[in-house]
């Protein structure tokens, strides 16, 4: 670009590679894995690629160069993802017309050890029971035979063959007067979705439980995450890649099935759940849809529900557009790999 000096020409340069990139991450959400896996690499970055151009937009308005419009520009596009990102909705009064909503993947209650805590199950049972949420949706739910209750009359367990397994389960205050599971290439997929119609006072609401395919990183991918070391850089970055994009494009094809029962539903939604995808991704656009995410409308500070990853939020609440919420909590308890999190719903 005429004018400017060697070290900006080459700044320019690599400011218009991270821009491009940026926009990129801009469209993400649109394609889907199963077409084009790549892409969703780059909208999991998003948060870094918006910083970096910051700081080239910084870089450029001090000597107030024409390169810093480009910047301006690209960056206003996105700006209305930071709300996914970083919230800023103080608290308000709770109304007692309102229902609270929770979801918490309790990772089998520490059924493995995970965590050097004693009674973990126990503790995980004192706070569902203290929170006194009127619906609670749980994931990695491990069951025995003897199903605790929490305190909560009504209950849809996603059972499988075996009764000691893994399960997802919703809880409420309210009948349940429909409980199933969606079925993915006709099979029960008890891991993935179900769902409950619950009658709230005089209206009836569908509730979605979601739990989509995880990357099944294992001890050395976290190892290597918190820690990266050169002599086994490459080895643990293919690893990982491939683990993700199995796992992106496995997403996509479940949330393909999801979203059709959604559409076909004849009650307003909930949909609570652990979408193991980031804000920017095929699969949490699929799924939210026209839904209104709970965090984005009153959530504050920096959105994380993954607790070995820090502002990685891959946990979420959706609802209808006709209903309010408020009051979205994330519940810094470590009782699992993620984090509780809830808000007050108001239906109409």
């Amino acid at each position: 670009m005429n004018g400017l000096s060697t070290l900006n020409k080459l700044v320019y340069f690599v400011n218009s590679i991270s821009l491009f990139i940026l926009l990129l991450s801009y469209i993400s959400p649109y394609i889907s894995p199963d077409f084009f896996w790549p892409i969703s690499f780059i909208g999991l970055i998003f948060p870094i690629l918006y910083i970096i151009n910051i700081i080239f937009l910084i870089y450029w308005a001090i000597g107030f160069k024409k390169p810093m419009w480009a910047n301006i520009i690209i960056l206003i596009i996105g700006i209305g993802n930071i709300k996914n990102y970083i919230g800023t909705s103080p608290n308000t009064k709770s109304s007692p017309d309102n229902i609270k909503v929770l979801t918490y993947n309790v990772r089998l209650f520490n059924r493995y050890n995970w965590i050097e805590k004693v009674n973990v199950k126990e503790q995980i049972s004192d706070f569902l029971i203290n929170e006194n949420s009127d619906i609670v949706c749980i994931q990695e739910f491990y069951t025995s035979k003897n199903i605790p209750s929490f305190n909560y009359p009504f209950q849809h367990i996603g059972l499988q063959n075996r009764v000691d397994q893994w399960h997802m389960a919703i809880y409420s205050r309210y009948p349940q007067i429909t409980k199933e599971t969606i079925r993915i290439n006709g099979k029960q997929m008890n891991n993935t979705c179900i769902f409950s119609d619950i009658v709230v006072r005089q209206d009836t609401i569908r509730v979605y439980n979601l739990h989509l395919a995880s990357n099944w990183f294992n001890r050395s991918d976290y190892s290597f995450i918190e820690n990266p070391k050169k002599e086994h850089l490459k080895k643990s970055l293919l690893g990982i890649i491939k683990r993700m994009k199995d796992s992106y494009i496995k997403r996509a094809k479940e949330v393909s099935v999801i979203k059709k029962h959604m559409q076909n539903s004849p009650f307003p939604l909930i949909v609570c759940g652990d979408f193991n995808d980031t804000p920017l991704s095929y699969a949490y656009y699929s799924i939210k849809h026209n839904l209104v995410d709970a965090f984005s409308n009153s959530g504050k500070g920096i959105g994380a529900s993954f607790v070995k990853i820090p502002a990685l939020r891959i946990d979420y609440i959706l609802h209808d557009k006709k209903f309010k919420n408020t009051n979205y909590t994330q519940h810094n308890e470590i009782l699992s790999d993620h984090y509780a999190i809830s808000c007050e719903i108001a239906i109409p």
